[in-house]
């Protein structure tokens, strides 16, 4: 008998024993909100409609209430923030035994900082206790649309012990995890990270950092992203980045990839940098239509050069033509150019102005 009380008794404590393991997610649901500056509160005192306040916790987290004056809430709970009230009311001797009720009409002393890959970083008050990881990210106007697939790492305070949180944002909607949408407190810090992207610089339309829709792609639809290369673009495009963790460089010869039936096999990572160099060029001048600079085609002689500006003027003429190139000592030599002579990088052309 006493045995068998015995197994009883312990199963009664097992079953009382706390949980130890917690899920992240929900761990933070039973916390109370805590009163704090800029908070607005409405106190009401049963079958005492006369003593209903609404006031705005200051900024030294009190308020002033008739009769009592003022009153020290901030960082309190609801129900703490409560009994202040009542116990300064049966200490005034204005109530025996009142029963105070405060509404938290709108929450402003709580906030939260949003960082990274969001449009609009900065601090938000959390205008409710239970604001959501993915409601706050929208407070700051969504993730940026060059973040990618990123990653939100909350960090903060739980239960006085230091709390991290990360949160894949795409799989949060993508795979309806909901129950991963953690509660946001305040003090917290959420920083937006930079999913899969890759670096386009150089000559084309929209230098900059873009994101992959999955971690690999094709060079030429990564191009597109950047809006494509500009005519004083060179034919050769650079990729770096790393493979396997090991350094990565990669030339490709733009003009032969467009011309390949399958361009599947030249691709992007991310993390990956291409760069698209600068095309030689020459430049044009003077009684010219369109005097500027233009790239330097193989084989290109003087005359197809002053096509490329349009030809001159009516005041200039192939005659008054003068080319101004640069030797080997560093030095700009001024000839005469032959309309079949070659053109070189950096060859300047000056069209003078005919009198006759």
């Amino acid at each position: 008998m006493k045995q068998s009380l015995s197994k009883f008794l312990a199963l009664i404590s097992l079953c009382a024993m706390p949980l130890m393991f917690i899920n992240p997610a929900v761990a933070d649901e039973n916390v109370d909100y805590l009163l704090g500056a800029g908070d607005s509160i409405r106190i009401n005192v049963f079958q005492n409609p006369e003593m209903t306040v609404e006031t705005r916790v200051s900024e030294s987290g009190t308020v002033t209430y008739p009769l009592i004056g003022e009153i020290k809430v901030g960082g309190k709970t609801i129900q703490a923030a409560e009994q202040t009230v009542a116990q300064g009311l049966i200490k005034g001797g204005f109530v025996k035994k009142p029963q105070v009720n405060i509404v938290l009409l709108q929450v402003r002393g709580n906030q939260v900082a949003v960082l990274g890959m969001v449009n609009r970083p900065g601090r938000y008050p959390l205008e409710t206790f239970n604001t959501h990881l993915s409601e706050i990210i929208a407070t700051a106007g969504g993730v940026a649309p060059v973040a990618g697939n990123g990653t939100a790492v909350l960090s903060g305070l739980r239960n006085g012990q230091p709390y991290k949180y990360e949160l894949d944002i795409a799989s949060l909607f993508l795979n309806e995890k909901k129950a991963e949408d953690v509660m946001v407190s305040n003090g917290d810090v959420i920083y937006v990270t930079p999913g899969n992207q890759v670096s386009i610089i150089g000559q084309v339309l929209r230098p900059g950092r873009f994101p992959l829709e999955s971690g690999k792609m094709n060079l030429v639809d990564a191009l597109a992203l950047s809006g494509g290369m500009v005519p004083t673009a060179a034919d050769t495009v650079v990729i770096t980045g790393l493979r396997d963790g090991k350094p990565f460089k990669q030339e490709v010869d733009i003009p032969a990839l467009f011309l390949a039936k399958d361009t599947s096999d030249v691709f992007v990572t991310a993390g990956d940098q291409i760069y698209v160099h600068r095309a030689p060029v020459f430049y044009i001048y003077g009684e010219v239509q369109r005097p500027s600079s233009y790239r330097v085609e193989r084989n290109m002689t003087v005359v197809q050069a002053l096509a490329q500006g349009g030809g001159p003027t009516i005041r200039g003429t192939q005659r008054n033509i003068k080319l101004y190139r640069r030797n080997d000592g560093g030095a700009i030599d001024k000839t005469t150019p032959k309309m079949t002579e070659l053109m070189k990088p950096d060859d300047v052309l000056f069209v003078e102005e005919s009198l006759f």
